[in-house]
Parts: C-alpha cells; structure tokens; sequence
C-alpha cells in the first residue's frame, strides 16, 4: 500500500513539474501591443497627412517597414523619425506612450502645438527626445527629471514657446548628454543644480528671458561638457574661473550678455577651445595671452567689449584661426606681425573703433583665404601692403578713419572685392583708373577726406 501511495506521488509530481514549465512561459509573455493600431491612431491625431498616407489598414502586417518608424529586431517599434516632415496638430501622447520598446523620437520643425506630454514618463526606454522647433508651450512639469527615463541622454526643446522656469529636478537625469532648451521664454535663474549633470556633453540655454542672474559656478563640475552656449541669457558678474577647467570643452558662446570684470582663469585647462565668444559684454582688462597657445582655435570674438592694452603676439601664430573679431574695445599697440602667415584658413579679421597703431601686417592675405579685414577708426599708418593689394579673395577692405598714407596702389587683383572704404586717411595722388576696372563686383567705394586728385573713373 505504501509502494503504491509512493508511486502515486512521484507520477503526481512529474506530471505538475511538466505542467509548470508552460504555466510560467504563458504568464511571462505580456500580451505584444497593437502596435500598426497606435501608429495609426498618431496618424489620426495629426489629421491623416499626406506625408504619412503609406501609415493605412491594408500594410498593418509591415508596419515596421513604414517610412519614419523603425523597429528593433523584436518586431516592436523603437523610433519614430518625423523630422521635418510638416505634421500638425496636438502631441499624440496617448498612442506614443503605448509604444513600450520606444527609445527615440525625433519631431523637430513641424508644428505640433501641446503642452509638454507628460505621457511619455511610461516610455521607461527612452534615449533621445527631440520636441524642438514646434509649438509647444506652458511650463515644465517640476518633476519631470523623475518622470522622464532615467536612460534619457538627449533632451531637445528648442525652439519653443514654454514659459516659467527650467526645473531643478532635470538633474536627475545622470545618463543625459545633451540639453538643449534655447530660444524659449524660460525666466527665473539658470539652476545652478544643472552642474550636477557630470555626464553633459552639450548644454544650449541661450535666448531665453531669464532674470539678470550669474553663470553658476557648479558649471565648472561639467568635466564632460565640450560645449556650453549662453548667448543672450541676462548674464551678469563675472565668468566663473572653474569654466576655464574643463579639458574637454571645445566652444564657449556667452555673447550679447552683461559679464563684467576681468576674464581670471586659475588652472586653465581648457585647451580644447575651438570657438570662444564673449562679444557684446562689459569685460575689461587684458586678453588672456593663453588664448594665443590654443592650437586648435578657429573663432576669437571678443568684440563690443573695454579690452585694453595689446593684442597677444601669439595670436598671430595660431594655426587654425579662421576669425578674429576684436572690433569696439580700447586695444592699443601694433597689430600681430605674423597674423595670417601661419593660419591656413583665416577669413575673417575685425579690429576696427580701437586705438591700434603701426602698420598693416603684410602676411595678412598669405595662404590666399582673407575675405574680410576690417579696421577703421584706429591709428593705423604707412600703406596698404602689397599683400593685401593682391589678395584676390577679398569680398569687403575697411579702413576708414586711420593715418594711412601713400598711393592707393595700382595693380590689384580683388575681383570679388563688393565693399574698399578708406576715407579720412593720408592718402595721396592721383585716383588710378586699374583698380575700378579690376573690381567689377564693387558696391561700395569711399575714398574721401584724403589728398588723391584726377577723376573718378
């Protein structure tokens, strides 16, 4: 009897130990989402467009071969790449936030008009959002760095209209890379909790209408960040000396806001810099001379600024530089000897409405790629080189206002020359007929209030 009962037991749990197996699969597979039914459904919501007419009940079977989706190898859909495509109306939240394997999505420049979609705190898989250039508006939701996926590394509202201030709580997002939220109306102060995103990589906050407030020092934590753009944000004091330790920054945008003092930098570091712009503050006192060791430098815009004293030497030897714009400070002494012999793509040169003096550097137009020299309303004296006289690149010549004397020279080669204005100098001679004739793209000339004679041709 006990044999029996014994056997009895064993075939029982065999055959629940076979039985459990399939339990557990079918209760470990969620039922997969109607997936071609919530894309349609965002069709819907945006009112059918044409754009999206190949999104129809006949191709449900292949929704993952429809134009802006993608699938991941599952068969679920992971990204929605709507760019540019004209779409309007609200944000389909509802039908979006079902899409449980979505990792990227990408709107920008159409013209959804919603309030941020609180919705898509149930995409827990989210990588990359880019809402920019539509018109969303309102506030954001204080909450929504605990709301949005903590996978989260790009966050892009540009370009928008939301209102109120930039919530502490996007520090929260560890994983994010990159934070664009310029060209809003954002007011209030820049949280200073944004320093606390050490995995940044990218940060735009510029055109906005925050509050007269300071750069946070916090900022100088971002050991990642390569670039940090500002612009017009109501900027105040002075920049943080920490902003000039990040070994990994490459450009610096805080132009057209009211920074004053003196740039201090303790423990430079950044010798990453490929763009620097502080142009249109208050700054005052030297330009930093590190600012000539920066290798791989391409834009120095300081200009509309009380800069004094000389322009670092060294600047005439950086090698990359393409744009050097110093215009409206009180610089004085010479202008770099060596500017242009040693910068294979210098451009663009502005130092006009200082107190400079001495001559114009021969080698300016040497690797025969200077569209731009302006320098009126200086001190400057002796003639127009040879150099800049052959320079056959040339677009605009600004010099008005100078000591500049000697010959308009005669033979010159600026065929794409539309702008040579060199009044109020020490010119003398005759006006010559060759360089007119040799600048069929001008459309502007002023030779006045110096000592030429003869005729315009």
């Amino acid at each position: 009897m006990v044999m029996l009962l014994r056997a009895y037991a064993c075939t029982y749990l065999h055959l629940l130990l076979m039985l459990l197996p399939c339990c557990g699969l079918h209760a470990a597979q969620p039922q997969p989402p109607d997936e071609p039914r919530l894309l349609l459904q965002i069709k819907s919501v945006w009112g059918d467009p044409p754009v999206l007419a190949s999104w129809n009940v006949s191709a449900t079977a292949a929704h993952c071969r429809w134009p802006y989706v993608r699938c991941n190898r599952a068969g679920h859909v992971s990204g929605l790449f709507l760019a540019n495509t004209k779409v309007s109306g609200p944000f389909p939240g509802g039908a979006i936030a079902n899409l449980s394997s979505l990792r990227h999505i990408d709107i920008f420049n159409n013209s959804i008009a919603d309030v941020f979609p609180t919705l898509l705190y149930h995409c827990r898989s989210l990588q990359y959002l880019n809402l920019s250039y539509n018109l969303f508006n309102g506030e954001l939701p204080a909450d929504i760095g605990h709301g949005l996926a903590a996978s989260l590394t790009t966050l892009d509202l540009s370009g928008n209209e939301f209102s109120g201030t930039i919530p502490a709580s996007l520090s929260r997002l560890q994983n994010l890379k990159f934070l664009v939220l310029d060209n809003n109306f954002f007011v209030g102060s820049i949280p200073a909790e944004l320093g606390e995103l050490t995995s940044l990589q990218t940060m735009y906050l510029g055109g906005n209408s925050f509050n007269a407030g300071e750069l946070p020092p916090s900022f100088g934590k971002l050991a990642n960040l390569s670039t940090l753009d500002a612009r017009n944000c109501n900027l105040v004091g002075s920049i943080p000396p920490g902003i000039w330790t990040l070994k990994k920054l490459q450009e610096l945008i805080l132009y057209k806001n009211k920074l004053t003092g003196n740039v201090v930098m303790d423990g430079f570091a950044a010798m990453s810099l490929k763009r620097i712009d502080l142009a249109d503050n208050n700054l005052s006192g030297i330009i930093p001379g590190i600012f000539g060791h920066l290798e791989n430098l391409n834009g120095l815009e300081l200009y509309k600024n009380n800069f004094s004293g000389e322009i670092p030497t060294s600047i005439g030897w950086l090698p990359s530089l393409q744009a050097l714009s110093l215009g409206t400070n009180r610089l004085n002494g010479t202008l770099p000897s060596e500017l242009g012999k040693h910068a294979s793509a210098l451009k663009y040169v502005a130092v006009d409405d200082n107190e400079l003096t001495g001559v114009i550097p021969e080698g300016l137009c040497d690797r025969r790629r200077l569209q731009y020299f302006i320098a009126s309303s200086n001190q400057l004296n002796g003639s127009i080189p040879a150099g800049l006289a052959n320079c056959a690149t040339l677009k605009a010549l600004v010099l008005d206002s100078n000591q500049l004397s000697g010959q308009v020279p005669q033979a010159m080669t600026w065929t794409v020359l539309t702008i040579f204005t060199a009044s109020n100098n020490l010119f003398s001679g005759e006006i010559p007929a060759g360089p007119v004739s040799s600048m069929p793209l001008l459309q502007k000339l002023n030779l006045s209030g110096n000592q030429l004679s003869g005729c315009i041709p």
